[in-house]
């Protein structure tokens, strides 16, 4: 009992002392004006726009047409005989508009007079005819003499261009279709403006 009373009397001393903590005034509040806004508006970027390099335009039909004029000046060539041009390949470290060249070489052979070039529109029709994709280059002989011999045609004229961008040349082999042999072929500079 002497220890409860002891507990008891404990309990109410501690309970009896003030435990207040330090009491701190609160802090001065101050008032912050922003900075000013600064209403001009930037300055226009001196950076320069680099030109691109100017591009040089190929002179196809001036650089064609010296070799249409030594093909059809060869032998075993027969006037009037069908031609099937295949699309002008590219072999170069450049991207070249090979349609645009393959076009000028049929108008450059047309102008001679000597050789009949088979329309495109016809060679396309063939081509999905026997199930060749538009975009065929012929790049198999067997192809384009197969091609050839279903649009009757009695020569292939295969081009390609090859070299770097600052020296590029133009290949041509113009092969009979009958015996697979090439009648003639020449190469020249490609000529740019």
């Amino acid at each position: 009992m002497k220890r409860l009373l002891c507990v008891i009397a404990s309990v109410w001393l501690l309970a009896g002392c003030p435990s207040l903590s330090p009491v701190t005034p609160p802090a001065p509040v101050e008032t912050v004006t922003p900075p000013p806004v600064d209403t001009t508006p930037p300055p226009p970027p001196t950076d320069t726009v680099p030109v691109p390099p100017k591009m040089k335009k190929i002179e196809w039909e001036q650089s064609i047409t010296p070799l249409v004029n030594q093909m059809v000046k060869s032998d075993g060539l027969t006037q009037g005989g069908t031609l099937l041009v295949n699309k002008i390949g590219n072999k170069t470290n450049s991207s070249l508009q090979t349609n645009v060249a393959t076009g000028a070489l049929m108008n450059s052979i047309n102008k001679t007079g000597v050789l009949t070039v088979i329309p495109a529109g016809a060679v396309t029709s063939a081509m999905s005819v026997l199930g060749m994709d538009d975009n065929d280059t012929l790049t198999l002989r067997s192809k384009a003499i197969g091609l050839a011999r279903y649009l009757n045609a009695q020569y292939v004229l295969y081009s390609v261009v090859t070299g770097t961008r600052d020296a590029r040349q133009i290949e041509m082999q113009l092969m009979s279709v009958v015996s697979g042999e090439i009648i003639w072929s020449g190469k020249d500079a490609v000529l740019e403006q």
